[in-house]
């Protein structure tokens, strides 16, 4: 055969290379529309699992009727989430009692305060809850508003109490009046009525 036959034969082939293009196109649009569907799966898994978890609100009014607290609505003031326990026991016996119609009870956050020791001594603290009896509402929120003014009063009167004057029931009832008076001194919507101490301790 001559080399003029020859020519059209190799021209209607189009090669291996063409090959290779075509089944490379196909395996990538099989692999995009795979992709496609498994994101597409994904997405719909994740509808239905969020579709069946409680949303806020229903958490919220499930746990309502764990969160009244004190039926006569104690008023916490600022931070008041202290450690509660005392440590070097002189517990005082004499907790917040139930407050009567109208008042309220404002627990402060714990304080850890230095006492006065004479020089050579080795520092000593209290550490104490303290709850306030008060007339009202308002008085409650009086308190919550000026809390600086009110633990400033406190950790004076404890800064000059000896650790003796601390260790028997008549000298802290003492100093309750102390703070009682302290305090009535620049509130204006009521008068604290009681102050009680619900955990007292004296370090050693």
């Amino acid at each position: 055969m001559s080399e003029e036959a020859k020519k059209p034969e190799a021209a209607a082939d189009p090669g291996p290379g063409s090959d290779k293009s075509v089944k490379l196109g196909l395996i990538l649009s099989i692999l995009n529309l795979l992709l496609i569907l498994g994101i597409g799966g994904v997405v719909f898994m994740q509808f239905q699992k969020d579709k069946h978890k409680e949303s806020v609100s229903d958490i919220q009014s499930g746990g309502q009727g764990e969160a009244h607290g004190d039926a006569h609505g104690d008023a916490k003031a600022e931070g008041g989430h202290g450690e509660a326990k005392a440590e070097g026991g002189h517990g005082d016996g004499h907790g917040a009692p139930a407050a009567k119609k109208g008042d309220q009870v404002v627990t402060l956050d714990q304080f850890t305060v230095n006492l006065s020791t004479s020089v050579g001594t080795p520092p000593r603290f209290a550490r104490v809850m303290i709850a306030l009896e008060v007339p009202s509402v308002e008085t409650s929120a009086e308190i919550t508003q000026k809390m600086a003014p009110v633990r400033n009063a406190i950790i004076d009167l404890f800064n000059s109490k000896r650790p003796a004057d601390l260790q028997t029931g008549e000298g802290r009832n003492f100093l309750k009046e102390e703070i009682r008076n302290a305090l009535n001194s620049f509130l204006v919507t009521g008068k604290v009525k009681g102050v009680f101490f619900s955990n007292f301790a004296v370090s050693n």
